[in-house]
């Protein structure tokens, strides 16, 4: 027996109508309920609605406030509440969801629980002290990198660090920085970085995001290969309101990505005035220095003048080798200056951009002479084309018949001698506008 329904004698429904039906059967038969549940993926819209999703174990549902309401969302991602709503179907989407106008705190979330636990666990241990910290190198040349490569995160880092100094070195180390498996990653690219001591400075960095995406940093081995590891770290892990374990251990908290490289990297204004600073404290030095020794000497003078002039020779001795050592420090650091300026016309000269600009020109040179040895290659082999089809007009045959000459064809082959030619035989003549048929007759000499 064929169960299959008939299609002329149903009536077809629009997309509509099966929506409001369903919305219908939500509305009469569940109606308003209370849920509890912990809050995920909180979000506030420009005209003031929140939408957020509701979840525990086993399930999620989609939850949305509206602004007209008047409540005021002060839970978070993380936080378990009690919602009141109307459980109803919103038609644009086809999903349902339940329309929230009561919301009753019902404690924090799971992962924010462990979160406390673990941290207040840590801080017992001590890998919070500030006094087991590293310092973090003054001028890093060389900065290990942890972050995903495709996000926001690790372009504002580097864009940051080289407008700071376009001589500082990064190493990026891939990894995923939220999931199951980024813990995992990241105390990968720890060791990494510590086994092979090529960088002066960890930065382990990632954007914004919800309270579960930035959970991997939160991770207790994490924590303890960050304590453990020889170089300092520097984190810069979501938004500055945004704080993890991985934050709390690090030898250096940033509050953002952006904010990380500028802890690290020290621009090159300011290291030449680190350096003019330190120029002018050990000039001030020897100059105190120097007015102390002079002092020391004017008390001698006073005790001892019968010795006046064995003490001003020590006098001139002193400010002669005070000179002395003046010219000879300005001398170094003349040769310093001038090897600095070295160095730097060097890395200029060979800097990959010099180089990729050359290779630029090169190619650029290359395509325009390519190109010129194509189209004469093209030309030759159209002046070699123009002359067989020339040479094809005059061998054509048809050319031939038109000068008057014409074909002859026995048994559809051609005649090439009359003695292949025998009497009554029936041959074919062609000219070049046509064919005639016609019969051998030999006349008698």
């Amino acid at each position: 027996m064929n169960n299959r329904m008939s299609l002329s004698k149903n009536k077809i429904n629009s997309v509509f109508e099966i929506t409001e039906n369903i919305k219908s059967l939500l509305d009469k038969n569940i109606g308003y309920v209370f849920v509890r549940g912990e809050v995920s993926n909180l979000r506030t819209s420009d005209a003031g609605h929140s939408y957020f999703t509701l979840k525990d174990e086993k399930s999620q549902i989609t939850a949305v406030l509206f602004k007209g309401y008047n409540i005021r969302a002060d839970f978070k991602d993380g936080s378990r509440i009690i919602v009141g709503g109307l459980v109803s179907v919103y038609p644009p989407r086809g999903i349902y969801q339940i329309v929230v106008n009561q919301v009753f705190s019902d404690g924090i979330g799971e992962l924010y629980k462990k979160y406390e636990e673990l941290k207040k666990r840590l801080f017992d241990e001590g890998l919070f002290s500030e006094e087991i910290k590293k310092d973090i190198p003054y001028l890093p040349f060389h900065i290990g990198l942890i972050t995903s490569p495709y996000g926001a995160a690790v372009r504002d880092f580097i864009r940051t660090a080289f407008n700071k100094n376009s001589f500082v070195k990064i190493a990026v180390y891939s990894s995923k920085v939220q999931g199951d498996d980024a813990a995992e990653e990241i105390i990968s690219g720890i060791k990494y970085f510590n086994k092979e001591k090529n960088v002066d400075v960890i930065a382990i960095v990632r954007g914004g995001g919800s309270f579960e995406d930035l959970y991997c940093f939160n991770d207790e081995n994490l924590a303890y290969t960050i304590r453990e590891s020889r170089i300092p770290i520097v984190t810069g892990i979501g938004h500055e309101i945004d704080f993890t374990i991985a934050d709390y251990v690090a030898d250096l908290r940033a509050a953002t990505p952006t904010a990380a490289a500028e802890a690290i990297v020290r621009s090159e204004d300011e290291i030449i005035q680190n350096i003019k600073d330190l120029r002018t404290r050990m000039d001030q030095g020897l100059q105190n220095y120097t007015f102390e020794r002079r002092r020391v000497v004017e008390r001698f003078l006073h005790a001892f003048y019968r010795d006046r002039e064995k003490i001003d020779n020590k006098i001139s001795d002193i400010e002669n080798i005070s000179i002395r050592l003046s010219v000879s420090i300005q001398s170094i650091f003349e040769d310093y200056s001038h090897r600095i300026q070295n160095c730097k016309i060097l890395i200029e000269r060979y800097s990959p951009l010099s180089r990729i600009n050359q290779s630029k020109n090169r190619v650029f040179l290359l395509n325009i002479r390519m190109k010129g040895g194509i189209l004469n290659r093209i030309t030759d082999l159209t002046n070699v084309l123009n002359g067989n089809q020339l040479k094809l007009e005059l061998l054509n045959p048809e050319n031939i018949l038109k000068k008057g000459y014409s074909l002859i064809y026995k048994d559809n082959g051609i005649v090439r001698s009359a003695d292949e030619l025998g009497e009554d035989d029936k041959i074919r003549i062609r000219f070049y506008d046509g064919d005639v048929g016609a019969v051998v007759r030999k006349e008698k000499v």
